[in-house]
């Protein structure tokens, strides 16, 4: 069992958190309104034929807690994001569909987290991860200006909360903060579906400007989203000071930043069949092995250890001296667009705005 978070390897880690909106509730990823949770990127217990990270973590750690084991309806839906949380399938995934820093869901799951974490036996010595990612519904709709400063500064502080509670309440956490892909490249993929430009031009209103937005909306959401995955980065390395300079050695916090800059290396199969806008099945399984490799990407984090987030990545196979990443934050370098794709940053389709920021289940 590793004494400092600078030796933790997969087989350390017994139990498994989740913080975050309708992408880790894993929304509509079957094609169905039910919320997949069962096979949630970061949370969900998954299978062999459908990965996510618990279910890799289960391959190495003789016993893993946590994960959500069940796909259920949205609860409450006319009361979303409040009270999604399915009582006895969920265990430590709390995250809500439509969940927003802005609309204190952090708060909120946060205290569902809390008491649930008390069920668990040992839960010091143990070691756990916890991943948030709680970006979307806060940046969608952003589209006619740039996010402000106090903005900015609330959001930031709803994220610094969750983690000051949770490594006053427990030891031996490690954290990923999520940074987000470029939206615009959603909307792009839409607009080449005959079945999609209908429905989300007519029937829905999902992520502001993603729907309807022209391209230069859509280029100032992806500039928002760059600022957002900017302040995690300084959110985490404010956090690595202070973990240091209160002797903690049993903490590390780190952005995973597989998808940061990128939008071009997805195609139609990353979104649900349902709605054109939920992260499927597929993108799933791609969401879990891009998280499970960044962690475990020590030598070249500045280029992603040589491998883009992509539908075809391959997960990284941990010998016994391989370790999670511990180290300094890091801001990748982004790529140029890769080589023949037709997508050049943003949708060149003009349509009337949108300012609508709340869609179906956000």
């Amino acid at each position: 069992m590793a004494e400092n978070v600078s030796e933790l390897h997969p087989a350390h880690v017994s139990i498994v958190m989740a913080a975050g909106d309708s992408i880790t509730a894993a929304f509509a990823a079957r094609g169905t309104l039910l919320e997949a949770r069962d096979i949630s990127w970061s949370i969900g217990v998954g299978s062999k034929d459908q990965i996510t990270l618990p279910w890799l973590l289960a391959q190495y750690s003789q016993k893993v807690e946590g994960m959500s084991t069940k796909a259920k309806l949205p609860k409450g839906v006319t009361h979303l994001p409040h009270g999604d949380y399915h009582d006895g399938t969920d265990h430590l995934n709390v995250a809500e569909s439509e969940g927003a820093v802005h609309d204190n869901s952090l708060v909120e799951q946060w205290g569902l987290l809390s008491s649930h974490l008390k069920k668990y036996d040992d839960l010091d010595s143990r070691w756990k991860v916890l991943t948030i990612w709680m970006t979307a519904n806060d940046v969608c709709g952003k589209c006619d200006g740039p996010l402000s400063e106090q903005y900015l500064a609330e959001w930031g502080g709803g994220t610094e909360q969750f983690i000051a509670n949770i490594t006053s309440m427990t030891k031996r956490v490690y954290i990923n903060l999520i940074s987000t892909l470029d939206l615009s490249r959603v909307a792009y993929l839409q607009r080449q579906q005959a079945y999609c430009k209908f429905e989300h031009q007519h029937l829905l209103n999902e992520c502001g400007c993603i729907d309807k937005g022209n391209a230069t909306q859509l280029a100032q959401m992806d500039e928002n989203v760059h600022t957002m995955n900017t302040e995690l980065h300084k959110i985490a390395a404010k956090w690595q000071q202070k973990f240091a300079d209160q002797g903690r050695s049993d903490v590390a916090i780190e952005v995973q930043p597989f998808q940061e800059g990128l939008g071009d290396t997805l195609d139609f199969e990353f979104l649900s069949d349902l709605d054109c806008f939920h992260p499927s099945h597929h993108a799933h399984q791609s969401l879990a092995i891009g998280l499970w490799n960044s962690m475990l990407c020590t030598d070249d984090r500045a280029h992603r250890c040589g491998s883009l987030f992509s539908k075809d990545m391959k997960p990284v196979c941990p010998d016994t001296n391989s370790r999670f990443y511990t180290g300094p934050d890091v801001v990748p370098v982004i790529p140029p667009a890769v080589s023949g794709t037709t997508y050049s940053g943003s949708p060149s389709a003009a349509v009337a705005p949108n300012t609508d920021d709340d869609g179906i289940f956000g």
